[in-house]
């Protein structure tokens, strides 16, 4: 007797597949609106999905890291700036230290909802 065992072997896409393909523009932090200028100070960051690193710029400086993703969790580690001196630095440090305090992620339409717990602290778009 032979018996005959039949796997799905199909790939599961990770859950930021596409999200290399966008530059994810920061519209909200801690509940309020951000003003963008539409220009290249507006903080952002892009994601590079097969290295799970990211790149952007905080308001400022450019900044750049790695991230881990699961299903719904997500961590910022060893994120790092350039050093250069703006009026405007208090807002970027306030991104960059929520950034690092990021947990978990939710996917709304064009926004990405990056959360502490059940918290949405930062929300970016999609651009």
């Amino acid at each position: 007797m032979v018996a005959v065992i039949s796997m799905d072997c199909s790939p599961k896409l990770a859950p930021d597949t596409g999200w290399g393909r966008q530059r994810w523009v920061l519209v909200e932090m801690k509940g309020v609106p951000v003003q963008q200028s539409g220009g290249r100070r507006d903080a952002y960051i892009n994601f590079e999905v097969n290295e799970k690193r990211f790149s952007g710029n905080g308001g400022c400086n450019q900044v750049n890291g790695n991230y881990s993703i699961d299903k719904n969790s997500i961590r910022f580690g060893e994120v790092t700036s350039t050093k250069m001196s703006c009026d405007d630095i208090e807002f970027e440090n306030t991104f960059l230290s929520t950034l690092n305090s990021i947990d978990r992620y939710e996917v709304n339409g064009n926004d990405l909802l990056l959360k502490r717990k059940r918290e949405t602290l930062l929300v970016l778009r999609a651009k």
